[in-house]
């Protein structure tokens, strides 16, 4: 049974507990899942977001560069003829005005050939550049070019922009080409507002796919850095999620109006899982947490719930000793109090049922006792008096006054007011009348010598004992040497016959 207790009892929790830890287990990886999800998921919105900001500032910056040439070209190439003095003046009032984001402007035939220049260009044909045949293929289009270096020890680029024109010379309308030179530095300023880092970091491509601005370019200049992720920017449609080089990697794209420009930002998403440890450890703290007090409840409520039934097991196996004074402690809940109850009352029922049988038993015994009193007592009195008629007729008085008295002192005792519980001193007076009677009556066959002291203890017996107990001893004594005297008497006729023959 404490096997069997212990293995209830110790089997039962250690399952629950070891389901409760797979549980939290689970949870803290289903956890762990649902927050890596969701921070992927908020770092593509973030970076979306951030992503739609610059292309949006960048496309401001791109409209205040299309109304700049636009308005040169409206104001002042479509409007006065190149040949008059005041083209020039205009157009050098208009690169003085826009010093600070304006390089040069040039303004080219169909031919490539240089029909005015400002003092920062050359007068070299243009018929072979990129940006010069856009604009040929590109009426009333605005076309972005490539990257050019200025200014080598300042570290100055500019954007060639161009856009197809009609111009006057002599009073004729033709067809050409201006060029602006555009300083980056309002591009890279919106650009460097991102906070680049080598987890997350934006750049710029051209139409061509060549950086118009990149954050490692001096890097990736020297050698000492490779962009693997422009093939997978200018693939995907919105974004991409790739592993390189162990590593995932969160790449947006989106292009910038008509330019055929594409910004980029490149995130990794194994830096953004180490930023918000944090998060995971005060999860997984408050599910271990929350695991050890689902595991001591288990403990306490299964203990709880067993000891009561275990209490209850215990007393039904002391009452099964027959030990029927004990009794169930009436604790636990719902249906095991209820059974406490009921078993006490049952061992209330059957220990009352017990004493009842006890007290029929012992009722039972009285009366056998009385029954088998009033069989013997009324033979001895037959007896007795037969006696005591006999000794009358006899002539012997004396000895029938002696019986008389002795049977009256016999019955005196045996009647004891309706006791059954007598002191010995009388049960051994009672004894003596009965063995004086018995004398009196066989004083010719047998003779039973008594003798009684006054050093004993007053000590109570059952009445009946003597009456019962001389009467079977002097019985059988009787009828010993009734068979001993016949034994003896064919003994000695068998030798007389013997002897006459």
């Amino acid at each position: 049974m404490n096997n069997k207790k212990l293995s209830i009892r110790v089997l039962f929790p250690l399952i629950m507990s070891i389901s409760i830890v797979f549980c939290i287990l689970s949870c803290m990886i289903l956890f762990s899942h649902y927050i890596s999800t969701y921070l992927v998921r908020k770092t593509i919105e973030e970076t979306s977001r951030q992503k739609n900001v610059l292309a949006q500032n960048i496309e401001n910056e791109i409209d205040s560069i299309n109304s700049i040439m636009n308005n040169i070209y409206y104001n002042t190439i479509k409007k006065y003829d190149i040949q008059d003095r005041n083209f020039k003046t205009i157009l050098a009032n208009e690169i003085t005005s826009n010093s600070e984001t304006i390089y040069g402007l040039a303004l080219y035939d169909t031919d490539g050939k240089n029909l005015w220049y400002s003092n920062n260009l050359t007068s070299t044909s243009m018929q072979n550049e990129s940006w010069f045949t856009q604009a040929k293929d590109n009426i009333e289009t605005i076309c972005y070019g490539s990257k050019k270096l200025v200014y080598p020890d300042n570290v100055k680029q500019v954007f060639q922009i161009s856009r197809y024109v009609e111009y006057i010379n002599h009073g004729k309308m033709k067809s050409g080409v201006l060029l602006m030179q555009y300083y980056t530095d309002s591009i890279d300023a919106i650009l460097e507002h991102y906070k680049n880092t080598q987890n997350s970091y934006c750049y710029l491509l051209d139409n061509t796919s060549n950086f118009l601005y990149h954050p490692f370019i001096k890097e990736i200049s020297s050698g000492l850095y490779k962009e693997n992720t422009t093939k997978i920017a200018l693939n995907s449609t919105n974004y991409s999620i790739k592993k390189l080089h162990g590593t995932k990697w969160l790449i947006e794209r989106q292009q910038i109006g008509y330019t055929g420009w594409n910004i980029v930002l490149v995130s990794s998403l194994f830096n953004i899982h180490t930023e918000n440890m944090g998060i995971y450890y005060v999860i997984w703290l408050l599910l271990l947490i929350v695991g050890i007090i689902l595991v001591f409840t288990d403990i306490l409520l299964f203990h709880d719930f067993t000891n009561p039934v275990y209490q209850l097991l215990d007393t039904m196996q002391e009452f099964g000793k027959g030990n029927y004074e004990v009794k169930a402690a009436e604790n636990g809940i719902g249906e095991l109090k209820t059974l406490s109850a009921h078993f006490n009352i049952m061992a209330e029922k059957l220990q009352n049922q017990m004493g009842e049988i006890r007290r029929n038993e012992r009722e039972k015994r009285k009366m056998e006792k009385k029954l088998l009193q009033s069989q013997i007592n009324p033979h001895f009195l037959y007896n007795t008096l037969d006696s005591i008629i006999w000794m009358i007729q006899s002539g012997e008085y004396k000895g029938a006054e002696q019986m008389v008295s002795s049977l009256a002192k016999f019955f005196r005792i045996s009647l004891s007011q309706g006791k059954d519980i007598i002191p010995l001193e009388k049960e051994l007076e009672h004894a003596t009348s009965y063995l004086a009677i018995q004398n009196i009556r066989f004083r010719t066959s047998l003779n039973f010598p008594y003798r009684q002291t006054k050093n004993f203890f007053i000590i109570s017996a059952q009445n009946f004992l003597s009456n019962l107990y001389l009467k079977m001893l002097f019985i059988t004594v009787w009828k010993v040497c009734t068979m001993m005297a016949k034994s003896l008497f064919l003994f000695m006729k068998k030798i007389t016959s013997f002897t006459l023959t």
